[in-house]
């Protein structure tokens, strides 16, 4: 640790650091809990060890083919490891792994798994033969594990197929969007921003969040450094540009919601580099190569996002936990230590009144549960005119683009009609796909205001919770002791039982107000809006996946099989619209979409209550169970020894330091989190 007393956690070694720090004093509180019999405390601290031990990092590398992902992949192993081709070559994801021997495993989509040899892995993840075509179709994903330094410090690299070359790869690089911490979006610095890349950035990465979004632009050393400064700053406006018409698109140009967004969303992260000048330098060992190419400054900035940006929300997690289990050590220490000097019939009055506060907080909690119920009946109303209002909406949007759509009679002969018919059948689905994934968007935007806006409404609860302890602490200690239970130990409960554990840092700084700010204002900022339902673990693909899912069916070249038995324009677009038009209610009628928005925010809300029902069960139980301890030991007349007095005053200490080294490293990721 620096001599300040910071940790240090923009860097690898840093963050393991940290985390290692903080799991050997979660496991410190766990072991303290045990004797003090705080079972629930003891529960709770293992959930988080649980969620320390299994923490990853998965960085995505994503972009059209053939535009060297896969030797941008090669240049951070350092290695010559993913197969690369002047014609596209990825067809599965491929996942990068750190392992002592190297090894690839196949995992086909049938369930089936199978070990091969690493240089053969060319035989079974490419579209270089044939045969090694099919064999691909059936895989779902290949592991390399390989001992390679930069995925020694569990980060996972995964390797996409191209898009724009072949829409079922497409679909399965679209589906590892949302699982991951990082997407790195390959762009070539010859040909910057394809109508594709533009589209792919626009309607895919910025709704997957644009926290986790980093740009690297390849072939760099092809320019003069003039003409690579030139195509950066060009890269970087074109950005900024498409990523404010997209919030302006989501957010509407003049809601409050689109002015935080413009203040907060900063220049984008753009790095020019040479992949292959890189891989070069690493593997003959050439710094000065390695510097031209520009590789490190890169690396530099993704081993700092990943650890410090996105490391700061993560952390939270057991610093909130340290806080909030320390303070239960803390109470249970001081209450037994007062209570087993009281007289029995004190005792037991005081027991009586306790055991009403946490009868009447058990009582308060099912209120809270209906509550939470009730919340997420609204949300599910709000959302409901989005998706019933759905189907008009495409509709309206085929038959404007259909009357609109520049034809002549010539282009309805019957030699020239289905490629007619199929050119229009293109352009209403790119349509009605930006209007389904714009649904998508509005509505998981909803339902998250909603879930944050009811997350922000139980802070007062948890802090009632907090008050009741305090309250019951009070009646079996007194003097100078009672007031060492701070504003800020509150503040730390109240984040540990609502799952608000990156808006601790707001509300240490700015109260309840600051709380709401973090929570409500962070649209388009690392990981952005979805804080509360990535804390509480609920997956945030699904929008996307209805928006799949609203146009699957204008996809499959089904309008070209139509026929239309008149010549004239007007006659074959009535005909050609009503036919779009009975599609849309067939997928209306068999798509059940408002059953699937429900079900996504029961699972939501269920999650929240859950998460609250968990944490105050445990208050309420621990603190039964403590004076219930404490009752059959006043009943026996039982007194402290010295040597348990010495032990209850040696886990104080030892708290206190966990403590301190616990507000000390929260007050940096604080920092990091105000950004």
């Amino acid at each position: 640790m620096p001599e300040n007393g910071s940790v240090q956690f923009g860097s690898f070694i840093g963050y393991k650091q940290s985390i290692l720090n903080l799991t050997t004093d979660l496991n410190k509180l766990k072991e303290y809990s045990q004797y003090l019999k705080l079972d629930r405390n003891v529960e709770l601290i293992d959930d988080v060890l649980e969620k320390v031990a299994n923490d990853s990092f998965d960085i995505a590398i994503v972009g059209e083919f053939k535009r060297g992902k896969s030797t941008l992949i090669n240049s951070l192993l350092g290695k010559d490891i993913l197969p690369t081709d002047i014609l596209p070559c990825s067809a599965t994801l491929n996942r990068v792994t750190y392992s002592i021997t190297p090894s690839v495993k196949i995992e086909y989509k049938d369930g089936r798994v199978e070990e091969i040899d690493i240089d053969r892995l060319p035989d079974y993840v490419t579209k270089l033969t044939d045969e090694s075509a099919k064999v691909s179709e059936s895989i779902r994903e290949a592991t390399v594990y390989y001992p390679i330094n930069f995925c020694r410090n569990n980060v996972d690299i995964i390797d996409t197929p191209g898009l724009n070359d072949d829409q079922n790869m497409t679909d399965v690089t679209l589906s590892i969007l949302p699982q991951v911490d990082a997407a790195i979006l390959v762009i070539m610095a010859q040909s910057p921003f394809s109508d594709f890349e533009r589209d792919f950035l626009e309607n895919k990465l910025l709704v997957s969040d644009l926290g986790r979004v980093l740009f690297v632009v390849t072939g760099i050393d092809r320019c003069d450094e003039d003409d690579a400064e030139r195509v950066l700053q060009l890269i970087e406006s074109r950005i900024h540009k498409y990523i404010l018409a997209k919030a302006q698109k989501t957010l509407g140009a003049d809601s409050e919601e689109f002015a935080v967004y413009k203040r907060k969303l900063g220049k984008p992260k753009v790095f020019g580099v040479s992949a292959k000048q890189a891989l070069k330098a690493k593997v003959k060992g050439d710094n000065e190569l390695l510097e031209r190419s520009r590789f490190p400054q890169f690396e530099r900035e993704l081993e700092r996002f990943l650890t410090e940006d996105r490391g700061a929300v993560f952390l939270q997690i057991p610093v909130n936990r340290i806080l909030s289990a320390a303070e239960e050590i803390y109470k249970s220490i001081e209450i037994s230590e007062s209570a087993l000097n009281m007289k029995k019939e004190e005792f037991q009055k005081k027991m009586q009144d306790a055991t009403k506060e946490l009868n009447a907080l058990r009582e308060r909690k099912k209120a809270e549960m209906k509550k939470i119920d009730e919340a997420a009946q609204k949300a599910y109303v709000h959302t409901l005119p989005m998706t019933e209002n759905l189907w008009q909406e495409m509709k309206e949007a085929a038959s404007a683009i259909i009357e609109n759509f520049q034809l002549t009679v010539d282009d309805i002969d019957k030699s020239r009609l289905e490629s007619t018919q199929q050119k229009l059948t293109e352009e209403v689905t790119r349509e009605l796909k930006l209007k389904g994934q714009l649904l998508a968007e509005t509505i998981q935007m909803s339902i998250e205001k909603e879930l944050n806006a009811e997350s922000i409404r139980l802070m007062s609860f948890s802090e009632d919770v907090a008050s009741v302890v305090d309250s019951i602490h009070g009646m079996f200690i007194v003097g100078s002791q009672q007031q060492r239970s701070t504003g800020e130990v509150v503040a730390a409960a109240t984040a540990a039982i609502t799952g608000l554990g990156g808006i601790w840092s707001g509300y240490r700084y700015a109260g309840a107000k600051g709380a709401l700010v973090g929570a409500v204002g962070s649209f388009g900022t690392a990981f952005g809006g979805g804080l509360i339902i990535g804390a509480l673990g609920i997956p945030l693909a699904w929008p996307a996946l209805l928006a799949i899912g609203v146009v699957s069916i204008f996809t499959g070249g089904w309008i070209t099989k139509k026929v239309f038995g008149k010549s004239q324009l007007a006659e074959f677009k009535k005909n050609f619209t009503a036919s779009i038009h009975q599609e849309i209610d067939n997928l209306q009628r068999n798509n059940k979409m408002e059953e699937k928005v429900k079900a996504q925010i029961n699972e939501a809300f269920s999650r929240l209550k859950e998460k609250v029902a968990k944490e105050v069960d445990a208050v309420i139980e621990d603190t039964e169970n403590t004076l219930k301890d404490l009752n059959r030991k006043i009943e026996r007349d039982y007194a402290l020894t010295d040597k348990e007095k010495e032990e209850l005053d040696d886990i104080r200490k030892n708290v206190a330091v966990i403590v301190e080294n616990a507000n000390r490293l929260n007050t940096q990721l604080a920092s990091v989190l105000d950004k």
